[in-house]
Formats: structure tokens, sequence, C-alpha cells
């Protein structure tokens, strides 16, 4: 890493003295070819180099200290120390300390010219600028704050290096964890979910038994899937507590069975005075097809969970990307919730695919859409998902089927200049930085979608932004 420190005026002016007086012989210049060594650690170096063309890396190996032995590994790694370009010095530390060795191996990473002065070099104009050591303080001190600037950069780099992988470490310790903790949730819904089934079942075959209407309100409450706005409910409800003279409890199941007077006289005036007086068996129906579609959407979480947790590690045929899909719904559905959601899930092949790699696509995309829409304050935020087939030309040259899943938001535009970048690790357009979370990154979902020899397209503007993903449905020997 070559770390170039702008130099002040007062320090620029006696450097360009000294390159000039001392370092201006042809006769006192060597030049290297890529890949050179100018010198070896603990080389002997009674020389000062100033770079003229190319450039140089300095290596150095870990020392061995009396009474301990280093791993062979250790003992042998090179670890890249700085870099130096043009108009830098070299062996500046070996030189002035008049020790005379080099601590580090000093290699060319180009073909590389160096104009040198050794330790014969006499000063020149001592009296007006002093001793040949103080004319070159200003070597020092710009090599000093060089020095320190790159293990600045250094230490800041290896402790985000650090961070990166005790996030990663943690992210693989909580998908553990949540597959476990998800196995154990997996058992006590699937309990409850058979029970409410067999409640239900058996809880009408009684109620039947006692009375026709009993059984009735239960079965219309279990049956409800209504979409009517509650709104409209409220005002129906209102209606038949007016006429009809019903309690508001009443009125309100009332609304739910018969929405208008023509359907009232259809179902007859014994029909509603026992809505009157046992409305709760409509409620008792609808509380268990509650239960039951709680059970089954908490399963699907906890399925979710576990795919990403690892439950499955290998790729199978027979994969159904719309499932993966309402997987990474039930996964985001804290999100979810606070946005609107159109899916339009067309018919698609199977695939040959790991069902949690999927699962990761997906929620990974969503994930960012809801963030974006977030963070910008997006007016009525939506989130679009689609599925489809189409044929084009794989890479055999022969045409090939593709599943598409594109995912469109209508949240702010992602420039243009950016759009390769969103793909490169740890990189985040988001005013905080990356959040703890799923957080597996756009550079994952790239990686994923290539392993599976599929593509990844990105197109926005002011009204839409869109990922289109296509997978193929025939996968080439050996990436699976």
């Amino acid at each position: 890493m070559s770390v170039l420190l702008p130099l002040p005026e007062h320090i620029l002016e006696p450097l360009e003295r000294l390159n000039q007086v001392y370092f201006s012989d042809a006769g006192r210049t060597v030049e290297f070819a890529k890949g050179d060594t100018v010198v070896q650690q603990d080389e002997e170096c009674h020389r000062l180099y100033l770079v003229l063309e190319g450039e140089l890396v300095a290596y150095r190996q870990a020392e061995m200290v009396p009474g301990t032995e280093l791993p062979a590994e250790v003992a042998t790694r090179k670890h890249e120390v700085f870099r130096a370009g043009v108009g830098s010095y070299v062996c500046v530390q070996a030189f002035f300390s008049r020790a005379f060795r080099s601590s580090n191996e000093i290699v060319a990473l180009k073909d590389t010219r160096l104009a040198y002065v050794d330790d014969t070099t006499q000063a020149v104009e001592p009296e007006k600028y002093g001793s040949f050591e103080h004319q070159f303080i200003p070597v020092l001190v710009h090599e000093l704050a060089a020095r320190n600037m790159r293990i600045f950069v250094h230490a800041s780099a290896k402790e985000e290096a650090q961070r990166l992988l005790h996030r990663s470490e943690m992210a693989a310790t909580l998908g553990q964890l949540s597959a476990g903790i998800a196995h154990e949730l997996n058992n006590a819904v699937g309990v409850i979910t058979r029970r409410t089934e067999f409640v239900a079942e058996h809880l009408e075959k009684f109620l039947a038994e006692d009375n026709k209407y009993n059984s009735q309100l239960f079965r219309y409450g279990y049956d409800d899937t209504s979409f009517t706005a509650a709104s409209e409910l409220r005002a129906i409800a209102r209606k038949w507590e007016r006429e009809l003279n019903m309690p508001q409890p009443a009125a309100k199941v009332l609304a739910h069975i018969i929405p208008d007077t023509k359907t009232l006289v259809k179902f007859g005036p014994d029909f509603v005075k026992h809505v009157r007086n046992n409305y709760s068996f409509w409620e008792l129906g609808h509380d268990m097809r509650d239960l039951q579609v709680a059970a089954k959407h908490a399963t699907g979480i906890v399925r979710a969970v576990k795919l990403l947790g690892g439950g499955n590690s290998t790729r199978q045929e027979g994969v159904d990307v719309r499932e993966s899909v309402s997987d990474a719904m039930n996964l985001l559905t804290n999100k979810l919730k606070h946005i609107t959601v159109e899916t339009e899930l067309g018919p698609c092949p199977l695939l040959t695919a790991d069902l949690t790699e999927l699962v990761q696509i997906w929620t990974n995309i969503i994930n960012n859409a809801y963030d974006a829409m977030q963070q910008a304050n997006t007016h009525a935020p939506t989130v679009r998902i689609s599925t489809s087939t189409f044929h084009a030309e794989g890479l055999d040259l022969l045409p090939t089927e593709y599943v598409r899943v594109s995912i469109s938001n209508n949240g702010p535009p992602i420039p243009e200049e950016i759009h390769e970048k969103i793909f490169n690790p740890n990189f985040t357009t988001k005013k905080l930085g990356l959040d703890f979370g799923l957080g597996l990154g756009l550079s994952i979902v790239r990686r994923l979608v290539d392993s599976y020899n599929g593509t990844i397209e990105l197109t926005s503007n002011e009204t839409e932004t869109t990922f289109t993903i296509n997978l193929p449905t025939t996968q080439i020997h050996g990436n699976d």
C-alpha cells in the first residue's frame, strides 16, 4: 500500500533541492526489471535510494525470538509493509541509523529506475545548509509522517477486517441457533395445527347434533374469507342494528353473513332470531379459523428461518421457485405488513436448486427494497413480485428454459454510476451503514445467481427499481 502525503511548500522546496543536488548524477542510477529484488531483508545496504521511475514493494518476514519457535507457515510468510512510487525514498532507516542493514525485502513491482547516494557521499555547501544528515532532516520528517500514516491505514484495515469477521461469526452462530430454535418451535406449531383441525371438525359435528343453526353459524364463521372493507361492514352492521333492533355484537356477525335485504329475506326470520341470541357460535368458528391461519403462518416463518439457518444444504430436483418466494415473504412478515405487496406468481417449471439459497436471494432483495423505501419516506411504498418463464440461448449455445423472478419497488432510484458497485462486498447506500440482521448483501446474491449460471439485471428510474433474476431450469454438471 502506497501512502503519499501532500507536502507543504516549506518541506517540498528542500526536497526538490536535495533531489537536484544529490540524485541527478546519471552515474549513480540503477535499473531493476519487474520482479527483481533490490535488497533482501537483513542484507547490508549502504545506499539511500530515490525512485525515479516505476514502483517498489517492501515485504517483511516474522523475526525469530530467542527461546521461541514459530510455525513454519508463519515463519515463511511475507507481509507487505509499504509501496514506494516515483519521488519516494527507500532504505531511509538503514542509511540514517548507520546500521546499514535493511529491515525489509524490497522488490520491483514494475520496471524501475533508482538514483542513489551512499555512505561516502559528502555534504554539498555544508556552510550554508549544514551537515549531510542535517540537510536530509526534511526527508526523515516526511518518511516518519508517511510511515505513521501507513501504520494507521493498516491498523484501520485490520480493525475493519476483524469487525467483518466478527459479524460473519455472529451471523453463522445466529443461523445455527435459529435452526435449533426453529426446529423446536416447528414441533409446537405442528401440534397446534393438528389439534385445531381436530377440534374444529369434531366441534362442528357436536353442534350439528345439538342444533342445526348453531352448526350453521359455526360453519359460516369458519368459512368466512370475505374481504369486505371494514367501513362497509360497519355500515351494514349499523343498518341491521337499527332496522332489526339487534344488539351491536349480533349485528356485526349478521353483517358478515347477510350483506343486503334481498339475502335477509332468503335466510328468513328464524335464522336472524337465532343470530341475535347465539351469534357467539359464528365467532367461535371464526376464531377456530384464525387459529388455523395463524398456525399455518407460523409454520411458514419457522420453515424460512430453518432454511436460512442451514436446514437444507444441497441442491435437489423439484424445487418450486414460487415456494421459495413465499418463504422469503414469511421471513420478512414483520416488515412487509407496513407496505403494500403485490404478487403475480405465474406457473414455473421446477428447478434443481437449494431452497435455502433461493430464499437468501429473494430475502436480500426484498429487504433492501423495504429499507430504501423507509429511508426515503416513499409515499405508498409498494413491492411487486412476479414469476414467469422464457427461453433464451444458454451457455451451451442451445435454447435454454429460464425461470424469471422480478422484484420491483417504487422507492428512490439507484444512480446508474453505482449499478455495479452495489454488488461489491461491503458496499452500502444506507446512511447508517449495514445494519445487523439478514444482511447477506447483494454480493452474496450475485454469487448465488452466478453459481446457477443465471443472470441478474438492474433497471432503475424515478418511478421504479427492478431486479430481474433469470435462473436456467437445466444446470451444467458440477455447478450444484
